[in-house]
């Protein structure tokens, strides 16, 4: 790594920490993610090594894509004398977090509809593209995409990725843990603790992505599981939730929590001014049941990517927005390369790479 010189601490998390560093041989800004063995995530030794090559794999199998943050190079360090050892990924430098702009330069004003789209447009893309390579995220949320200065998004921190079997759209034989994705951004069937989910945890992020680009705060800033489930239920419906094959089966379906009466869906009268064609792509994301969730391609085959009209809200959303003062939602396959940058990343077992 000496070919590398660090220049600020830009990201700091559970896996590891992320630098700003320029390439000495080039003069180009790069990204550096440091991990170290027993670090957030408490894995060591064996299982620390494994999580490193799944990681690069995953960015391996997802090279080229402009909504993808590219590898550029991978390092491992391994103790001999069996002491904690650490890696380094270096990747190209896009930009400041979502997360960041959404806070410090908009502080928490929405994004106008347009801007929304453009941004939704090329996440979904980058999904689309994970997904066909056989690739599951399992943490898409503000931090992890970065927004480029000529107005690109990338998605980025692949620490939790895994692989799945590319044509089935569904997971490896091998149960994946639930206990994956950020809180506010968890799928409702992470929740219930299922643990053969498929690509549409990651749809589902990307439909709570963009509320919070259309809101200006998160739609389901749940404080527990439990509390998280309850929001959804509330503003999303559970009608027809235990109806969906599987769910009889998931360990918390004998909640209280999915037996409860709850009022008609409200997600449309938390966003009035957003055009019918965006309202579409928003709730097709944010099905509870993920078998009638919108896949990432099937999204972007939505008119609402396609319109030739400027984006027009209905007229009697405008007029209920201004009546109300525009209210907001409340705070409320795959090949795998042996490859990375030019340094070797030996096989890793099959069985290591789920989890």
């Amino acid at each position: 790594m000496d070919d590398y010189e660090r220049l600020v601490k830009i990201g700091e998390g559970a896996s590891g920490v992320v630098y700003k560093a320029r390439d000495r041989r080039t003069g180009e800004t790069v990204a550096i993610k440091r991990l170290r063995a027993g670090g957030g995530n408490g894995e060591d030794g064996a299982a620390f090594e494994a999580a490193f090559r799944r990681e690069v794999r995953c960015l391996e199998a997802c090279r080229g894509h402009p909504s993808l943050v590219a590898l550029r190079a991978a390092h491992l360090e391994v103790d001999p004398y069996g002491g904690s050892g650490e890696a380094f990924i270096v990747m190209d430098y896009a930009g400041q977090s979502l997360a960041d702009v959404m806070r410090e330069d908009r502080a928490g004003q929405p994004f106008p509809e347009t801007e929304a789209r453009r941004v939704i447009r090329a996440l979904l893309e980058g999904a689309a593209a994970l997904h066909a390579r056989g690739v599951l995220h399992r943490d898409l949320k503000p931090a992890n995409v970065l927004l480029d200065a000529r107005g690109g998004a990338r998605i980025c921190d692949f620490g939790l990725s895994r692989p799945t079997t590319a044509h089935s759209g569904t997971t490896s034989s091998s149960p994946l843990k639930p206990g994956v994705a950020t809180l506010w951004y968890r799928a409702p069937e992470l929740i219930l603790g299922s643990r053969d989910y498929d690509a549409g945890v990651d749809t589902w992020a990307l439909g709570c992505v963009m509320a919070e680009l259309l809101a200006g705060a998160p739609l389901f800033p749940g404080r527990s599981e439990m509390d998280q489930l309850n929001r959804v239920f509330d503003t999303l419906g559970a009608q027809d939730v235990a109806s969906w094959r599987g769910f009889a089966s998931l360990p918390r379906a004998g909640s209280p929590l999915c037996r409860r009466p709850r009022p008609p869906a409200r997600l449309r009268g938390m966003f009035p001014a957003l055009s019918d064609a965006g309202f579409r792509v928003l709730a097709g994301l944010l099905e509870c049941r993920p078998d009638r969730r919108l896949t990432a391609a099937d999204a972007l085959r939505c008119p609402w990517f396609h319109a030739e009209d400027p984006i027009a809200a209905p007229p009697e959303a405008v007029a209920a927005a201004a009546a109300a003062d525009q209210p907001r939602a409340s705070s409320c396959s795959a090949g795998f390369s042996a490859g990375a940058g030019g340094v070797t990343v030996p096989g890793v077992a099959a069985e290591a790479m789920v989890a």
